[in-house]
């Protein structure tokens, strides 16, 4: 039988005994019907994942002791092979958190969702918060679902001019006039992968992404919807150079 995974946000140490938070507890106990005995999986992204026994449990808390060391970060950070940045522009409804959803699964280290021309979706200033931890939330659950130890880092949004850019980077944007494609091999296993919002990029964003020595890809004859061309992407670069 697979046991539940669940995130903590806390330190994990062998023999440790846990009072969970209370949304956890609830799940736990009262979703899950986990009681005395029962066990599950805990970890996180400094100490590893952890197998744990349910020592006790009340109407609203569940007290946990961790029994046994499963995996370490560092043994999880060697099976990652490639390394992702993906800068996402916003989209409208749950397609942001679809793309939030799937990239997780598929080996995102980090998303920066983007600001473009054509982006219909601006956050105010004191939504941007709000919507981190939402999507945060989001990430969380894919990496429990998964079996990812370390969570992706979700920056805040920026546009497209103000991306972080790095050396040593293999970059690309997805644009379906774009006349590249992706090579048979990489020199690093470092990615930057820009996808554009429902109505695209601009030319100036094409021009600057240019500029910037990124090579401007296209997947094929199909145009993907702006949740759809992530994961078709991730899927593709963790094949051709990654662990899948």
């Amino acid at each position: 039988m697979r046991l539940s995974r669940v995130y903590l946000d806390s330190p994990l140490a062998l023999n440790a005994i846990i009072s969970l938070p209370k949304e956890i507890a609830h799940y736990l106990s009262n979703v899950l019907r986990l009681r005395v005995d029962d066990e599950l999986l805990v970890f996180n992204s400094q100490q590893g994942e952890f197998r744990a026994s349910v020592i006790a449990v009340a109407k609203r808390a569940v007290d946990i002791e961790l029994i046994e060391k499963k995996r370490s970060v560092i043994d999880s950070a060697k099976s990652a092979s490639l390394s992702i940045h993906l800068a996402l522009g916003l989209s409208r409804g749950d397609r942001m958190d679809f793309a939030v959803q799937k990239s997780t699964e598929l080996g995102v280290n980090e998303i920066t969702p983007l600001y473009t021309e054509y982006g219909e979706v601006r956050l105010k200033p004191e939504r941007v918060e709000k919507k981190l931890q939402h999507w945060k939330k989001i990430a969380i659950s894919a990496c429990e679902q998964s079996g990812r130890l370390d969570v992706p880092v979700i920056h805040k949004p920026t546009s497209l001019m103000e991306l972080s850019l790095r050396e040593s980077v293999n970059k690309w944007m997805l644009e379906p006039s774009g006349s590249d494609v992706l090579p048979q091999s990489i020199a690093v296993n470092n990615v930057m992968l820009v996808v554009g919002p429902e109505g695209g990029f601009s030319e100036n964003e094409i021009d600057w992404a240019q500029c910037n020595d990124f090579q401007i890809v296209a997947l094929g004859s199909r145009i993907l919807r702006t949740e759809t061309a992530p994961v078709a992407a991730l899927a593709i670069l963790q094949h051709k150079y990654g662990d899948m």
